[in-house]
């Protein structure tokens, strides 16, 4: 098995005003060895956010304990979807000062 330059194979096209293939001018190589590296790199990067996951999933549910917990909490969720929403009271005037 030789080893082929890409450069004088690009060299060569070049020289003779042919169109050089494009596996020759690309900059990154390809291989089992990139491969098992993307493989390597994804796992830890999946191992390392599960693991910041587990570790900050307490502290989130702590936040805010009561949220949603009640029946006035959700009351408003509760009404036909139809409905528009009820209107707050107007405010009352206030009074002039003295």
């Amino acid at each position: 098995m030789t080893h082929q330059d890409p450069h004088s194979h690009s060299a060569d096209a070049v020289e003779h005003h042919a169109p050089i293939e494009a596996q020759y001018v690309r900059q990154g190589r390809g291989g089992v060895r990139i491969l098992w590296l993307l493989i390597l790199s994804g796992g830890a990067a999946a191992i390392l956010l599960l693991g910041m996951w587990l570790l900050s999933n307490g502290g989130f549910q702590t936040v805010n304990p009561d949220a949603g917990g009640t029946r006035a909490d959700s009351a408003a969720f509760n009404r036909p979807s139809g409905s528009p929403p009820a209107a707050a009271p107007p405010a009352a005037p206030a009074p002039p000062p003295s």
